[in-house]
This record gives structure tokens, sequence and C-alpha cells, in this order.
């Protein structure tokens, strides 16, 4: 029995961090732009999408992973593996600036006037769309996977459990999730975190593989969100894959989650209102929304374009 759960923890893992080349090729992000929406992904591809799922432009950048992407009204910036950062601005050519790192980087967010990308090994790096970065090291366990940010504050995400917050983007508070709440909460990966205006959700893996959901107010009170919901026969059933992106829908104030397999969740106010939704067999990494239409990327470039019913 030992045996056995020390091979399903291995392989879960194996499908969270996998080794490099050993995961599906397909987008890894997509953010809405001016038209549609902008996804990319492995193979240096950058695909625009309009709002019927369409793709209606593509460009290729030879030997680039792209990880993440960032936008706001006048540019667009992509980044990824070997500290690549390409930047767009007023929809001019995309062009590679110097981002003062050869690591990959894992996320984007634009806080205080500045972009901030986070890193392999603790690393964060702070720029513009001049293309001017300087970098920063925390102390931390593990890679900063995801960054979020919204008018007062920026938070992070580490791989190792680790919630980073900052009120400047350069000073760095760090909370230990797992050292906290030991014995209490089984220890965490991180995949994704998400700031909104009242509250803060943070995704992930739990070590006996199955998935997590946390919410705070501040960052360092969380409780935990039970990822059930009722199945077509009736049935209490629980959401078993790894969360990889989360979207907040603000005209029905709830959140989505995305998740390996095609599994995407509706989580309202309500905790007994989750509802599960099955688009595919892909991996699903990426949601972004417009108002009116959810784009959901993933694995073998799957996209899935979703009309939103108000």
């Amino acid at each position: 029995m030992r045996l056995r759960t020390a091979l399903f923890l291995a392989s879960s893992l194996l499908l969270l961090f996998p080794c490099k080349g050993s995961s599906a090729s397909g987008y890894n992000a997509v953010i809405r732009c001016v038209g549609g929406f902008l996804a990319t992904g492995s193979g240096g591809r950058m695909d625009w999408i309009s709002v019927s799922g369409n793709i209606t432009k593509s460009q290729t950048f030879p030997k680039v992973e792209f990880n993440s992407l960032l936008s706001n009204n006048h540019w667009v910036c992509a980044a990824g593996d070997s500290g690549t950062i390409l930047l767009s601005t007023d929809n001019s050519a995309f062009r590679r600036v110097e981002s003062a790192t050869r690591k990959n980087i894992l996320s984007l967010a634009f806080f205080n006037e500045e972009i901030l990308a986070g890193s392999e090994q603790g690393e964060l790096l702070i720029g513009d769309e001049k293309g001017m970065y300087r970098s920063l090291q925390l102390n931390l366990k593990g890679n900063i996977v995801s960054l979020s940010a919204r008018a007062s504050n920026c938070y992070g995400a580490t791989d190792q459990g680790e919630i980073i917050h900052s009120t400047d983007g350069v000073n760095w508070t760090i909370f230990d999730f797992n050292e906290y709440y030991s014995g209490y909460y089984k220890p965490c990966r991180f995949t994704r975190i998400l700031a909104m205006d009242n509250q803060i959700a943070v995704a992930g893996i739990k070590d006996d593989g199955s998935p997590v959901l946390m919410f705070s107010t501040q960052g360092t009170v969380w409780s935990e969100r039970a990822l059930s919901y009722t199945d077509d026969q009736g049935m209490l059933s629980y959401l078993t894959e790894i969360p990889t992106d989360l979207f907040y829908d603000v005209l029905e104030d709830q959140l989505i989650l995305v998740s390996n397999k095609g599994q995407m969740m509706k989580i309202p106010s309500c905790s007994y209102c989750n509802k599960l939704m099955v688009l595919s067999t892909e991996d699903l990494k990426g949601i972004s929304g417009n108002g009116n239409t959810w784009m959901v990327v993933g694995s073998h470039f799957y996209i899935k374009a979703i009309e939103t019913i108000r």
C-alpha cells in the first residue's frame, strides 16, 4: 500500500512539474487583446484568436517556449524560457528585450507602473514596456510560478508552497504556507494565484496528489474551499485534476478554475453551488475573458470559445 501511494504521488507530481520536453506541446497562456485574444506556448507559436475561436493571425519565434502573457491598452508582453521577454507597443512588431536573466520566466504581472516577471529559483525581474529590467533575488525555496496584482498590492506563489506579497513591487514579504499550517493543512505546491478586489485565491496540488483551492482576504489567514460538485447522477463528487489557471468573472461574481483533462469548474460565492464542465480530453492551460466570451486554451493547441449567458 505504501509503495502504491508513493507511485501515485510521484506520477501526480510529474504531471504537475514535468521534465523539460516531456509535456505535450500546445498553448500555455491566453489573454484578452484588441479584437479578441492572444494565445502562446510551445514552439514559439503566437496566435491571435477571434471571439468566435478562430485563429486570425499567427507568428512563430523559433526555439522559444512561451509561458506567460501580459497586456494593457498600449502594449503586449510575452515571456518564456531562457529569460525571453518580447514586447509589442501600439500593435508594432514584437521585439526581444534584455531581461537580466537566463532562467526560465514563468509568470508576469503589471503593478505600480512596472512589469514584474517571476522566474526560477526565487528570481524576480522588474522592468517596463521600454525594455529595461533589473533582477531581484528573493529568499524563496521554489520557483515563482504565478503573479497577480490589484490596485494596492501584488501577490505571487511558488511551487514550494510560498506566497509573496508587496505594496511597491520592490520590497516583498514571504509567507511559507506549508510551514505555517504544518499539521493543519497538507503541504501544497501552488500553480496559480489570483488577486481580486476583496480576496485572494491560490490553487495547486496537495502532497497526496489532490487539487486544492484556498481563499484569503489579506494573504496570511487562509481557508480551504472544497472542490466538490453534484454530478449528473446527483452524487457528490470532487475535482481530481491539477488546477492550471484561475479567472474571475466579474459580472457573475464567480471564480473559474481550469485544470488538466479538460475540466473547468465554476466556483460562485455559494460553497455548495460549484459546477463542473468537461470541455475536452486536453489539458487546459489558460483562460481569459472579455465579458461576453471566455477563451480557454490548452495542450495540442486546443481552443474553446465559450459564450457566457447572462
